[in-house]
């Protein structure tokens, strides 16, 4: 699809194809959710017109069935906009399937309860967990990385329970499938719901695994990863190996928001040799406007320069 609008670079007038994502998280629908910021969103989604909306999990507060009824509804009327790709995050299962999962029985029992544990995400949003999408300049891989109380995701802080996330080394053949598969030009980004750098506010990873996954998305390629699980928008680099990774943290939609944030997402262009990445928040009663936005050149670019 592409676009015109964006800078090539600083200074110049020059303007070049873009391929834009909307990058939203955590819409906890239920009690946390705001109709007003909800509606907004949606609104400004057709104003931006993206090639595609990327969102990373948590789409309900309790795991109920009514609200991913109204989950559904909502991911629908974004897809009258623009594709979307949805992963679930640690509020969309059932934690007594991960438990009973985990108690070591083997066979039937265990294949039940995994199939329990997802069961009201898979019924009304997608029986595919970690789902890809490609568009023209980029490809996007979705990773679950919500697997409730297992031993992957076992830490030393309680607070940890059921709630961190881990990528395990089965799952990172579906993103090397996805990359392979896609043109060899496309941007290669990964969509996970757990944050896998330590938010400013809660001081906490939200993979028990971080070091090793990152490197494990390093080394297949990936240019950015778009993730959300801390309810505080951010934007990263890290380095692993030769390489560099842009991470785009989603916010939340929601009022389950930290100290000092508001409800934010983010905006990701890509062109042959940027990325730039545009947080916007809520701001009554102008609703979400945007902020300054960070710009870093693309692998490509630097690999052909």
């Amino acid at each position: 699809m592409g676009r015109t609008g964006f800078p090539f670079r600083p200074g110049q007038v020059e303007f070049v194809p873009v391929t834009r994502l909307v990058h939203v998280s955590d819409l906890h629908f239920g009690r946390p959710a705001v109709a007003d910021r909800l509606e907004g969103l949606r609104e400004l989604i057709g104003k931006l017109d993206p090639d595609a909306v990327a969102v990373s999990g948590d789409l309900t507060q309790r795991c109920s069935n009514s609200e991913f009824r109204m989950a559904r509804q909502y991911l629908d009327s974004i897809g009258e906009t623009a594709p979307y790709l949805v992963i679930p995050g640690n509020h969309d299962i059932r934690w007594l399937g991960s438990v009973v999962r985990n108690l070591g029985f083997a066979g039937m029992l265990q294949r039940q309860a995994h199939n329990f544990k997802y069961s009201r995400y898979t019924r009304h949003i997608s029986e595919e967990l970690s789902p890809s999408l490609e568009v023209p300049g980029a490809v996007i891989a979705g990773l679950n990385t919500a697997h409730g109380i297992t031993r992957g995701s076992i830490t030393r802080r309680f607070k940890d329970l059921g709630v961190i996330g881990y990528v395990r080394h089965a799952d990172i053949q579906t993103v090397r499938e996805a990359f392979e598969n896609a043109h060899p030009d496309a941007a290669r980004i990964v969509m996970i719901h757990h944050n896998p750098i330590e938010g400013a506010t809660s001081g906490r990873h939200g993979l028990s695994n971080t070091e090793q996954a990152l490197q494990a998305f390093a080394d297949l390629g990936a240019e950015i990863i778009l993730c959300g699980h801390d309810h505080q928008e951010a934007v990263h680099t890290v380095e692993r190996g030769v390489r560099g990774i842009v991470i785009s943290t989603a916010g939340t939609i929601s009022n389950r928001l930290r100290p000092g944030r508001t409800s934010s997402f983010n905006l990701v262009d890509i062109d042959e040799q940027n990325l730039h990445i545009t947080p916007y928040s809520w701001q009554n009663p102008e609703g979400f406007t945007p902020s300054e936005g960070k710009s870093f050149p693309r692998r490509t670019a630097t690999r052909t320069a």
